[in-house]
Formats: structure tokens, C-alpha cells, sequence
């Protein structure tokens, strides 16, 4: 059954850092549970590859379809084991606050091992947002966003 997961979380850390750190989707295996890495293979194309089930991992390939400091950014699915889009919205609530929501769709998971993997990883899809939400504001609590040249996508 497709899913659509909404979270939200404020950190203490201004917008635009927050926001040069999501850009680099590089950085989300240090925050997000399920992401075992995340390769730029172009300008606004990136390869996935998530944990699965049984130490199996899950790849696909994802467009960028907006990178905006002013709006966020938006994503989907072109092409692997899973379906998915969605968008991540920063939103300074006053200087140096930044309210975090984002906005998961999953598509129905195809058949099969592959698909029952992908239903395995996905089985919790609004607690692993909300923890991996948590690891974010973590690692801002702890001073780990770095400097610009920290966050700075490599493409």
C-alpha cells in the first residue's frame, strides 16, 4: 500500500546551514538510519543504496527536482528496487532556529524478494523519519554541521 509520511523538527542552528547541510545527500548516512550511502552520479542524480533485510542493501537512483534555500528541496525515483519522492522544507522560526518538515511518499513496493525487502525497510516509515529527524538535531547539538566547506555538495 503507497504511504505518505510527514515529520517536522526544530533545530538550533541557522537556516542556511541546515540547509547546505541537507544539499549534500552525502551527508545522510550520518544521520539517517536506514542509508547506507549516498553517491552523486550527476549534477541532480544521485545513487542510493539503503539497508534492506537479512544484510541485504536496496539501491535506486533519484533526481533532484528542486534545490531552492528559499523553498528546499524535492526529489524523486527514477530508476531501482523503490519508489519514492518527496520534499524537505527549512523554515527559520526566528535567527538561528530552524523548523525542519519533511514529506515522504513511498509507492506500492514491487513484488517479490526486492519487494518484500523494500516493505521490510519501510515497515515504520513515521518512526524512522521521526529518529532519524532526532539523529539531525543531534548532530547540530553537538557543533557537527562544520563550516561551509563541510557542507559543500561534492559534484
Amino acid at each position: 500500500m503507497a504511504q505518505r509520511v510527514h515529520e517536522s523538527i526544530e533545530v538550533e542552528a541557522p537556516v542556511e546551514d541546515v540547509f547546505r547541510y541537507w544539499s549534500n545527500f552525502e551527508n545522510f548516512s550520518n544521520f539517517m538510519s536506514n542509508v547506507e550511502e549516498v553517491r552523486m552520479t550527476a549534477q541532480d542524480t544521485s545513487h542510493w543504496r539503503v539497508k534492506g533485510p537479512l544484510g541485504k542493501s536496496v539501491e535506486f537512483d533519484a533526481k533532484t527536482t528542486e534545490m531552492d534555500p528559499g523553498r528546499g528541496i524535492g526529489w524523486n525515483t527514477v530508476d531501482g528496487d523503490v519508489a519514492t519522492s518527496g520534499e524537505a522544507r527549512f523554515e527559520e522560526v526566528y535567527p538561528g532556529r530552524t523548523r525542519v518538515e519533511v514529506t515522504m511518499n513511498y509507492s506500492d513496493p514491487p513484488g517479490g524478494a526486492v519487494g518484500e525487502s523494500v516493505a521490510n525497510v519501510l515497515s515504520n516509515p513515521e518512526r524512522n523519519l521521526r529518529e532519524d529527524l532526532q539523529n539531525f538535531a543531534a548532530i547540530v547539538q553537538r557543533g557537527e554541521l562544520g563550516g561551509p566547506e563541510a557542507q559543500t555538495p561534492s559534484r
